[in-house]
């Protein structure tokens, strides 16, 4: 039997998943279309899908991304760029697989400064030894 308590829905504005349903990497897509039968794409082709979204009107897209022969992967790169929320990751996605991801430099500084504390928890008394 159900424990009741795992019955219960949300409170109205509360989410059980706060974060949203991940979105798929390119990775993932390309694994997708493999097994549809799909050839994956290569990045000539991704370079030139992204051209074609770069360069058309919103209308354009609408309709591209509504016509049954446009490809899959191509809808979800028109549908990313398109929703506010996920416009910002898509895009660096895009660079990162284009120009390869970006190296941060980080500077490490190790130097430590320890501070003495008097056993008995009063400042400005001596050790006794």
């Amino acid at each position: 039997m159900a424990n009741e308590e795992n019955l219960k829905s949300w409170k109205p504005g509360e989410s059980g998943n706060p974060k949203g349903r991940p979105r798929k990497s390119f990775g993932s897509i390309n694994k997708e279309l493999k097994a549809k039968g799909v050839e994956p794409l290569s990045k000539s082709d991704l370079l030139d899908a992204y051209a074609l979204v770069f360069n058309s009107t919103d209308k354009e897209l609408t309709e591209l991304k509504d016509d049954q022969a446009t490809p899959y992967a191509l809808t979800i790169i028109i549908e990313e760029l398109k929703d506010k929320r996920t416009r910002g990751k898509a895009l660096q996605d895009y660079r990162d697989y284009v120009y390869g991801r970006a190296v941060e430099n980080l500077e490490i500084n190790n130097n430590v400064k320890i501070f003495e504390l008097p056993s008995n928890g009063r400042e400005g008394e001596d050790k006794k030894s």
